[in-house]
C-alpha cells in the first residue's frame, strides 16, 4: 500500500503488520489516496524524519522519544497514541485515545482461561536468543513476535495470561481480555512508548525487569561499545542502558532468567486487563475519526 507509512521490519513483526491487515480493510479504496497524502497508522512513526510537502494524516501513531516531533503545515493529527505523543506534538488531551490496532477486527474477547501463561518479547529480543529454551525452563509458552499476526493472535487466545515485551502483544492480550502484564527483557524495550498507550487506558507503568540480557553472541567492539553507553546511562530515559549486553550469555544468566520468570508468573495478581468499557469507548471514538478521514479524503469506509 503506497499511501501507508508503517514500519515494514524485515523478517516481519506482527504489530507492524497489522497495518496490511487492518487499513485496507476499513478503507477498501484507499490506494485511491492522493498521491500527496500519507496515512499514519499503527506503531511508533512519528520520529521526526517526515516529508514536509506530503499530507500526513495520523490516525493513532506515537513517538518514542522526547523532542521527536517536529511540526509542519501538513500535518492532519485525527488521533494519536497517547498523552505524550500528544503533549510532544502540543495538541488538545482528547486527541490522545489510544493504538489503532484494537480496532483489528480479529481482536474480540475469548482465550482458554485454563492455558499456559504465554512470553512475547520484543522481535530482536526474539533474535537474539533461544526463548523457547527459556520459556520451556520457565514453564511458560512463548510466543515468536515474527509470526503473522494471525498467528500471534492465534497463540495469544491459548494462554491464560500473557507476558509481554511486546508494545503490541500487551495492546492486543488487553483487546481480547486475556490478562497481561508488562516485561523488560532487553535494553531496547522502550519506556516513553508503553507509558504513552498505558496512560489511555488507566494503567500503571510497573513492568518486570530482569537482571540480565541474553544474547547468543556479541562481538568484542559492540561489547565494548554497549559497556561505555552503560557507564554513561545512554538514553535512560527511555531506554534501559544497563540491559545493553557486554558479552554472550551463560548457561546460568539463562537459567536465572528462566527462575525470574517462573516466579513471577506464578502469581496471577501481576496480571490484568483494562476495563473492557475504556476499549469499547476508545473504539468508538476511532470509528467516529475514521468515518470523518474517509468523507474529508474521498474513501469508503467499512467499519469494524
Amino acid at each position: 500500500m503506497k499511501r501507508l507509512k508503517y514500519c515494514a521490519i524485515e523478517g516481519g513483526n506482527f504489530g507492524d503488520d497489522i497495518n496490511l491487515q487492518l487499513w485496507g480493510r476499513l478503507f477498501p479504496n484507499l490506494a485511491e489516496l492522493s498521491d500527496k497524502v500519507l496515512l499514519y497508522g499503527v506503531g511508533t512513526l512519528l520520529d521526526g524524519r517526515h516529508d514536509p510537502s506530503l499530507r500526513k494524516v495520523v490516525l493513532g501513531s506515537g513517538i518514542g522519544e522526547t523532542r521527536a516531533a517536529l511540526a509542519d503545515n501538513n500535518w492532519d493529527f485525527r488521533w494519536v497514541r497517547g498523552p505524550m505523543t500528544a503533549s510532544e506534538f502540543g495538541l488538545p488531551a482528547h486527541s490522545a485515545i489510544g493504538d489503532a490496532a484494537i480496532l483489528w477486527p480479529e481482536l474480540v474477547p475469548g482465550h482458554d482461561r485454563q492455558g499456559p501463561v504465554g512470553l512475547i518479547p520484543h522481535y530482536a529480543t526474539w533474535d537474539a536468543y533461544d526463548w523457547e529454551r527459556v520459556a520451556t525452563q520457565a514453564g511458560m509458552a512463548v510466543i515468536n513476535p515474527r509470526q503473522s499476526p494471525a498467528q500471534v493472535i492465534a497463540q495469544l487466545r491459548g494462554c491464560s495470561r500473557i507476558l509481554a515485551e511486546s508494545l503490541h502483544g500487551a495492546i492486543c492480550a488487553d483487546a481480547i481480555g486475556i490478562p497481561w502484564a508488562a516485561c523488560v527483557l532487553a535494553h531496547r524495550f522502550n519506556a516513553f512508548k508503553w507509558r504513552d498507550w498505558l496512560a489511555t487506558i488507566d494503567r500503571p507503568f510497573a513492568p518486570l525487569i530482569v537482571d540480565r540480557p541474553l544474547v547468543r553472541q556479541i562481538a568484542p567492539a559492540k561489547g565494548l561499545a554497549n559497556a561505555v553507553a552503560r557507564i554513561f546511562k545512554y538514553k535512560q530515559r527511555t531506554r534501559y542502558p544497563a540491559l545493553r549486553p557486554v558479552a554472550p550469555s551463560t548457561a546460568s544468566d539463562a537459567n536465572r532468567v528462566s527462575l525470574l520468570l517462573r516466579q513471577y508468573a506464578s502469581y496471577p495478581g501481576n496480571f490484568a486487563c483494562s476495563d473492557p468499557r475504556v476499549i469499547a469507548r476508545q473504539r468508538q471514538l476511532m470509528g467516529r475519526h475514521c468515518a470523518e478521514f474517509a468523507s474529508e479524503y474521498r474513501l469508503r469506509f467499512v467499519p469494524a
